[in-house]
């Protein structure tokens, strides 16, 4: 069974669905980089089911490193008209016969476990990477260009309450975890740059904090999908330090829904803040929550220094999600049902 089969993945899918005006994907080819990823994989997973019910027609090109890990996540759509996987490194070039009207850029980690084994890495998929994709949509007139950044590209901004899009602090580029902001600030920078030189469009959305069903529970890094596989293994949640810091998390239905209806914005605004600022929450706060779906579980603390090299340790100031709640974006799902679903998804 895959993922597409779980019955709370269902249930988000056809919510998604649901709600979506699908017109503006209507006959058209999207194709979909780092489809191996979690938000990735339940947005391919969301234009599938729209074309399964009926709701949409259009083929869906997703590309990946991993081909094996592709045709598993996907195997029940391999053999359909709709459908067709690419093998390769985005940061090397794609090869895409077909004409594409859509480029949803999600290639490239975000993991603290990546950000300190292969920097470099991350880098590629997100400069070189970015920079293929921009060429290809250069070549396919029309092509609209969708590209996952980070709310870290905001760098250090002690003064300001929230932060709106158009917000900046600073970064130290030396420091080993500025790999992934400022590749994504490089990133932005190219498509701001293609947009100016040959027209291409793009909408650029800031991501924090999403988690959902199918992210990835191994070893990952970050403290959602670490306490999470700490409780669906029935250990005790381990918090190592004061628990103290501040986080906001957006369930991954609801940033699906976000990035479909930024994707066919026709105003002059390019970048999104992306964002369930409606519940922050303390880490240790976190742990609880979690914990307490689990019988029989407890919260430990070790109270040590964050290890500033694989984290972010920069005060976290709320988002201003106001630009895509205009369009008509809002959160829906809360973190209490959130993380019930997520836990769910994994037990069934």
């Amino acid at each position: 069974m895959t993922l597409f089969d779980n019955i709370i993945v269902a249930a988000d899918l056809k919510h998604i669905c649901d709600k979506t005006d699908w017109t503006a994907f209507d006959g058209k080819n999207i194709l979909i980089t780092g489809a191996n990823g979690h938000i990735a994989t339940y947005l391919t997973y969301s234009f599938l089911f729209a074309v399964a019910v009926g709701k949409l027609d259009a083929t869906i090109v997703v590309l990946s490193r991993d081909g094996k890990k592709l045709r598993e996540k996907y195997a029940p759509f391999i053999d359909l008209r709709c459908f067709r996987m690419l093998a390769a490194d985005v940061s090397e070039g794609i090869d895409v016969k077909e004409p594409i009207d859509y480029i949803f850029h999600f290639a490239g980690n975000s993991s603290p476990r990546y950000i300190t084994t292969d920097p470099v890495g991350i880098l590629k998929a997100n400069i070189s990477g970015t920079f293929n994709v921009a060429e290809l949509a250069r070549h396919h007139a029309g092509c609209r260009i969708i590209y996952s950044s980070t709310r870290e590209v905001y760098g250090r901004n002690d003064d300001e309450e929230r932060l709106s899009e158009e917000s900046f602090g600073c970064l130290d580029p030396t420091k080993p975890r500025s790999c992934y902001p400022e590749s994504k600030r490089a990133s932005e920078a190219i498509l701001a740059a293609y947009k100016k030189q040959y027209g291409i469009e793009y909408g650029v959305a800031r991501i924090a904090h999403c988690y959902g069903p199918g992210m990835n529970l191994d070893n990952d890094g970050r403290v959602m999908p670490d306490f999470i596989s700490d409780a669906l293994e029935g250990a005790d949640i381990t918090v190592c330090s004061d628990g103290s810091m501040l986080r906001a998390f957006c369930y991954v239905a609801d940033a699906i829904s976000g990035l479909l209806i930024l994707a066919v914005n026709k105003g002059p605004a390019h970048t999104f803040n992306l964002s369930n600022e409606s519940e922050e929450i303390s880490i240790l706060d976190l742990a609880h929550l979690i914990a307490a779906n689990v019988p029989g579980i407890h919260v430990r603390k070790m109270n040590r220094a964050i290890d500033s090299d694989r984290y972010c340790t920069d005060k976290r100031i709320p988002l201003d999600c106001s630009a895509l709640m205009k369009l008509g974006w809002h959160p829906e799902i809360g973190l209490k049902d959130g993380i019930h679903r997520t836990l769910e998804s994994f037990r069934v």
